[in-house]
């Protein structure tokens, strides 16, 4: 844990880092997230995201729900094993509750039923219980809440082109040091050569996502597409929509 935290702190240091943005309103044009919005819009929502980094996609998600006619979040919160200083947390109201902490070998700090739109966006290449993680989300959403997971796909079709030439797919990474290993001298590598390993430790398919949610009680319901494209599970970037399933 120690060693893990160092490697965060480190990374969190670059001001680039956690900054990316994805296509939120897509996301907010999916028919899981419409049915979802048509039962909550009338009232305040309890919004978690799980390993917030700087805060930016939390910013964007309670930005887009404000201007889809959502009143002001009745509670959000956030979880991460740091805490950065250049974050934009303050700029989301209500000022989300920080609870700095793992989320790979503790359960989350809250209680059952407790939220009712979780995101745990590019987070669960990090984890090692991936399992663990997703049932412990399953807890703390409300029985009909909606649950948007992220994460790199190592099928994406540029991915697939790179295993029939033996190549190293973006976003599987080998190392704490580069992210150039597997990759042909050139064009791609000389531009990788500007970006840092963030620590991914697990690989998903589109069907292993899937399959992984079920195990773990949750029933998917949709695809987004983070960085757009007309096929969802062909991009670099994939999300998945999740409604929790009653527990036995």
């Amino acid at each position: 844990m120690q060693v893990e935290a160092k490697f965060y702190e480190r990374l969190h240091s670059d001001t680039g880092y956690g900054r990316s943005r994805f296509d939120v309103p897509r996301l907010m044009r999916q028919p899981a997230y419409q049915r979802w919005a048509a039962k909550h819009r009338s009232r305040a929502v309890r919004v978690l995201d799980i390993g917030c980094g700087k805060g930016q996609f939390l910013l964007d998600v309670t930005s887009a729900l404000a201007k889809d006619g959502f009143p002001l979040c009745q509670r959000v919160a956030v979880v991460d094993l740091i805490r950065t200083r250049d974050n934009v947390l303050d700029q989301i109201k209500p000022v989300p509750e920080f609870n700095q902490q793992s989320v790979d070998d503790q359960p989350l700090p809250f209680g059952d039923d407790a939220f009712d739109f979780i995101s745990c966006n590019h987070v669960l290449e990090h984890i090692f219980e991936t399992e663990k993680l997703l049932r412990e989300i399953h807890r703390v959403a409300t029985p009909d809440a909606l649950v948007v997971i992220s994460v790199p796909n190592v099928a994406a079709w540029m991915n697939r082109l790179a295993f029939l030439m033996g190549g190293q797919p973006l976003g599987s990474e080998v190392g704490t040091e580069s992210v150039e290993y597997g990759f042909w001298p050139g064009f791609l590598q000389s531009r990788l050569k500007a970006f840092h390993p963030s620590g991914h430790i697990r690989d998903f398919t589109p069907r292993s996502l899937r399959d992984l949610s079920r195990r773990c009680g949750f029933q998917p319901v949709g695809w987004w597409a983070q960085n757009g494209g007309l096929v969802a599970t062909w991009g670099r970037n994939l999300g998945i929509l999740l409604e929790p399933r009653p527990t036995p």
